[in-house]
This record gives C-alpha cells, sequence and structure tokens, in this order.
C-alpha cells in the first residue's frame, strides 16, 4: 500500500473514531488493512477505503466494528492501577455514597471498558462499601469500541491471567468457577451494562444529561488526537452530575482545556470534579464526609515516568515517556529511559532505534553507549559491544565499569593478550577510591571486593603474575 493512501486511512479512521495512529504504528495499521481486504476479496485497498467512507450505510458500519477490533487494544486486568483503585475505594466512591444517602441512587459510566473487568471492579468495589446494597439502585454503564471485548463483558468469564490484581479472597466472593473460568455471580452483573459505541458519538450514549456520578476513562485518549479529546470531555462534561467526578489515565488530560472541570491532586491521581458551588464549603460535598487533604502540586510528566518505572510498571511508564517526549521532543534523559524501558521488556529493536537516536543528538552520551552495550551482549554480538565500550573509555577514560566489562568479553572470546593493559588501568583507577566504597555497577559489591576480583582474573589469565 503506497504512502498517499495509507495516509488516507489513517484520517479516517481519525476523523471516524477519534484514534490518531502514530507512526511508528503505521506498518502494523497498513498489514491490518490489507487482511481486511483479502478477507473481503477486494483486489485493491481503495475499494476498502470507498467501503469505510460511508459510515451511513449497514455494510460500512458492520466493518467499522471488524476494524476497531483490530486498531484498539483490550488488555485489562480487575483492579487495574492500584493507586487509583485505592482513591476510588477511600476517597470518591464514599463521598458519592454519603452524598446519595437519601435517594440511594448511584450511576458510574466506565469509557473504554475493554472486556468489562474494570466494570465489574467497581461494582465488587460498590458492593464492599455500602452496607445495604440491595437497597440502593445501581448502574454501571461499560462502553467500548470493540464489538469483540464488549461480547466477552457480556459473557462476564475470565481466565486466570484477569486476576493478577485482585485479592484472593474477593474473586472467591464474586466469581464461579466453571468449566470455561471465572464466571462474574449474579448479584453483580445485575447493576452492569455494556453497549458498543464510538465515543466521539455522543447521541449513541443513551443517558440523561447530568445524570452521571462517576466517569472513568483510563487510557483512552492517549490513543485520541486533541479535537476528539475535546469533543469527547464536552460529552462528559454534559452527562456528569454537579459535583460528579471524571478519573482519567495518568496526565492523560495535560494540556487540554478541561473547561468547567476542576482539579483535584492527591498521590495516587489526579482526579476532574464537576463545579458545583452550592456544595463548596464541603471539598468531597457532603458534611459528614472527611474533607480532603489539601491539593498538592502534579508531579511532573519526567517524575512520574521515573517513579512507575522504578514500581516496575513499564506500560505506563512508556506511556508517560511518549507524553515527556512529545513537550520536548530532544530530551536525552526521557529518550534513554524510553530505550531503557523497550531493552527490558526484550523490544531490542525499538530500543536500539532509540540508543542510535541519542547518539545522533549527543555522540558523547555515555549511558546510551552502555545500553547499546549491554543489548548487543543479550544479542550475543560481542563485536559490537566491544566497540561500544572501546567508544566509552576513550570518551570516558575513568570508567572503570567500562574496563571490567571490556575484560570480561575479551576473556570469554580467550583474546587474552588484550587483557593485561585493561587491568593495570582499572587497578590504577580503583586504587584511588575507599576500599569499603559501593561499585553501582556491582550490585552492592565493594571497590576491594571488585580489586580481588580483578587481581584473581589477573592471575588466570595473564602468565606470570
Amino acid at each position: 500500500m503506497n504512502d498517499q493512501l495509507l495516509e488516507q486511512f489513517v484520517e479516517l479512521i481519525r476523523c471516524q473514531t477519534g484514534i490518531s495512529i502514530r507512526p511508528q504504528d503505521k506498518p502494523y495499521l497498513s498489514r491490518k488493512l490489507l487482511n481486511r481486504c483479502r478477507a473481503l476479496n477486494y483486489q485493491h485497498p481503495s475499494e476498502y477505503l470507498a467501503l469505510l467512507a460511508k459510515p451511513q450505510f449497514t455494510h460500512s458500519q458492520q466493518e467499522w466494528k471488524q476494524l476497531a477490533d483490530l486498531i484498539t487494544t483490550g488488555e485489562s486486568y480487575f483492579f487495574r492501577d492500584q493507586g487509583q483503585i485505592k482513591l476510588l475505594r477511600e476517597r470518591l466512591l464514599p463521598d458519592l455514597i454519603a452524598r446519595h444517602r437519601q435517594d440511594r441512587t448511584l450511576r458510574l459510566v466506565s469509557a473504554g471498558c475493554s472486556t468489562g473487568e474494570e466494570v465489574y471492579s467497581l461494582a465488587i468495589l460498590l458492593k464492599e462499601l455500602l452496607p445495604n446494597p440491595t437497597d440502593w439502585q445501581l448502574s454501571i454503564v461499560g462502553y467500548d469500541l470493540s464489538q469483540a471485548a464488549i461480547s466477552k463483558a457480556q459473557a462476564g468469564i475470565y481466565g486466570h491471567w484477569s486476576f493478577r490484581g485482585i485479592d484472593p479472597s474477593l474473586q472467591a466472593r464474586y466469581f464461579r468457577e466453571t468449566g470455561r473460568g471465572w464466571e462474574v455471580i449474579p448479584s453483580l452483573r445485575q447493576w452492569v451494562r455494556f453497549r458498543c459505541l464510538n465515543l466521539l458519538n455522543v447521541a449513541e450514549y443513551e443517558l440523561p444529561p447530568a445524570s452521571v456520578d462517576l466517569i472513568v476513562c483510563r487510557n483512552v485518549f492517549i490513543y485520541f488526537d486533541s479535537a476528539a479529546i475535546q469533543q469527547t470531555l464536552g460529552a462528559f462534561v454534559s452527562l456528569l452530575r454537579a459535583g460528579g467526578y471524571l478519573l482519567t489515565g495518568h496526565t492523560e488530560l495535560q494540556g487540554q482545556d478541561i473547561g468547567p472541570l476542576q482539579v483535584l491532586s492527591f498521590p495516587e491521581s489526579v482526579v476532574y470534579q464537576l463545579s458545583r458551588h452550592q456544595l463548596s464549603q464541603h471539598p468531597l460535598g457532603h458534611p459528614n464526609t472527611p474533607s480532603m487533604p489539601p491539593p498538592i502540586p502534579v508531579l511532573s510528566l519526567e517524575e512520574q515516568t521515573k517513579i512507575a518505572l522504578r514500581e516496575g510498571d513499564y506500560n505506563r511508564a512508556l506511556i508517560l515517556a511518549q507524553q515527556w517526549q512529545q513537550s520536548q521532543p530532544n530530551n536525552e534523559e526521557c529518550l534513554l529511559l524510553m530505550a531503557q524501558i523497550h531493552a527490558d521488556q526484550g523490544r531490542y529493536t525499538k530500543a536500539i532505534a532509540l540508543g542510535q537516536q541519542l547518539l545522533c543528538l549527543n555522540p558523547q552520551n555515555i549511558a546510551a553507549l552502555f545500553l547499546l552495550a549491554h543489548i548487543a551482549q543479550e544479542q550475543q554480538d560481542k563485536t559490537a559491544a566491544k566497540e561500544y565500550l572501546r567508544r566509552i573509555i576513550f570518551l570516558s577514560p575513568n570508567t572503570v565499569e567500562a574496563y571490567v566489562e571490556l575484560i570480561e568479553l575479551h576473556l570469554a572470546e580467550q583474546e587474552f593478550d588484550l587483557v593485561a593493559p585493561l587491568l593495570a588501568t582499572a587497578e590504577m583507577l580503583l586504587q584511588k577510591q575507599p576500599e569499603d566504597q559501593i561499585v553501582p555497577f556491582r550490585q552492592g559489591a565493594t571497590v576491594a571486593l571488585l580489586r580481588h576480583y580483578l587481581r584473581q582474573v589477573a592471575a588466570l589469565s595473564i602468565p606470570g603474575v
């Protein structure tokens, strides 16, 4: 498929769904589009484009549902993002329950609900928090663009992988094991319904204005362009009751016009609340509810990326880093973090591309050279690894780590004649450091232990030592 035709598909998808296809995803999109052409026996992709360009026809609408399954990601699990779950359990839902103590009605929406785990997680939270849930009129609606995801959500049967974020006691309480997997119990399902729809089609929501207490829309806006975000935000604002909450993925609305929504910052997440002047004396809107703590400054994208990386949440860290890069395209630290995330996940091609991009920006970036050296070693390309380490030594002659790794590579290749000068330099550099100082690249080993290790290496590899 030529680039011009592919761009027409990209623009049509953006206009129809709000999903913005990233440049790196276009080759994958092209393959998926060609697969659909073959499935429909079209001779040329332009025929498929013509079909999609007529969404008013039933055949086109059916095909958009097929395509939606291909361009959306359905990965989800119960109680995903423990920080936001804690915020829902301890702050937002208790406030809404307290506010509706008299009318005993609550309506929640999960926009971009995927296969339904988020919707049922909300139902479990309410079941746990309400003293008499049968006395309440509860409604939790899940929307998603993918018909396949909605069908699975409606079935309410899940495999073990969906439960990796849930307390086993909750799983035992709210699910029943069957031959097909774990099935949601009827008392949760009665509150829940699902619909396949495009979030840009506001008329299809089928909810009265100002009727929703909480909208959860996580990891959806990262795929939208700014215009689609604003259109969807407008729909959400029209649905929220005064004082209602919108919970998105971390930093997804940063830099967007949020209109009448107010920002509430918590250690776990940022929350958006529709302004409600009549309840302004109480931060959570009810005189008997504990007050919110004073807002704290929102962490920068850089800080949030590093926190997610330390916590091992690579998916979130990568999303945050990509947003960080959008505002600072040539930030070396950001590019390095993205490269490290890809490398840690085994996506070496992407990590290498980012590493090379870093070296184009700054040929003396030692961290990028080390990353590329380590990837080369993982790929058993010892020649490339040695070259990267030699470049580090040329640029930064006092970097002990490069000498030690290069020594070990030469030993592995039995290149003993190249080891002696490297050992001598490493020993000289280590002599200048305190014996009990920790060597960061050797998992807590001291300088003394590293020198002992290098002397043993010398004894084995250099005759007469």
